[in-house]
């Protein structure tokens, strides 16, 4: 007596995930939020406008400037908790100015609620350049886990290449940004530092943003199998506290 079998349905293949840029949503606008959004830079400009704006009525006397500066920077921390976002960019920018506005009261001196953003430039633009040196490009570690290729650029020379000059793209900002505000700073131009961080905020900021996606997109993400390159995947050299 012949075994009765059960004809075997076909098994589907299962086509592997598709990357952000297969699916064609990896444009400009995915950078600006991989990279966190215009919406904190603006809310990390707009007291020092307010700042500006108030010390040119006011000037030498600075107390009403920033304390208007102060409250601004309460009022926009107030408005992110009652729409419940995220607070993280806005509650940075809060203590930021908390402790700019602390600089201003123990020295005497206006200028100095623009410092803090001349260090952060500084920092930047000393951490693209390293990282352009060691040739692990920061906005590639900053972009690398919303594509889905992780740190498999490394593998690929042109899209290594292609972060590369991106990275270029993003020392030419923060460059621009420190020599420019420097300039001011030293000459004790309170009101220009002030309507600076407008112009060369969120205008430069997009526009970083959109030649970095013109130069990835001319290099597709090539991702690779899982099994057979986890034990050598390059891992990004490890960050020491402090």
């Amino acid at each position: 007596m012949t075994e009765r079998r059960e004809p075997v349905e076909p098994v589907e293949p299962v086509e592997p995930a598709k990357t952000p840029d297969e699916q064609g949503v990896f444009d400009t606008g995915s950078i600006v939020a991989a990279l966190g959004g215009p919406r904190g830079l603006l809310e990390t400009t707009i007291p020092g406008v307010v700042f500006a704006v108030v010390f040119a009525f006011t000037n030498p006397a600075y107390y009403l400037a920033l304390w208007s500066a102060v409250a601004t920077a309460v009022l926009i921390l107030v408005v992110a908790l009652v729409q419940r976002r995220s607070v993280q960019q806005t509650l940075s920018g809060f203590l930021g100015i908390a402790l700019t506005a602390g600089i201003v009261i123990i020295t005497g001196r206006p200028r100095y609620f623009f410092l803090l953003g001349l260090w952060r430039n500084a920092f930047w633009l000393a951490g693209h350049t390293i990282s352009l040196l060691v040739r692990w490009p920061l906005i590639a570690l900053f972009l690398g886990p919303f594509t889905g290729e992780g740190v498999q650029w490394r593998k690929d020379p042109a899209r290594l290449r292609a972060y590369l000059w991106c990275t270029v793209v993003w020392i030419l900002v923060f460059g621009i940004r420190l020599g420019v505000q420097f300039e001011l700073f030293s000459d004790d131009k309170v009101v220009a530092l002030g309507f600076a961080q407008v112009i060369l905020g969120i205008p430069l900021f997009l526009a970083a943003c959109g030649a970095t996606y013109l130069i990835l997109r001319r290099v597709p993400i090539r991702l690779k199998s899982v099994a057979k390159d986890s034990d050598d995947e390059p891992h990004p050299p490890p960050i020491s506290p402090g």
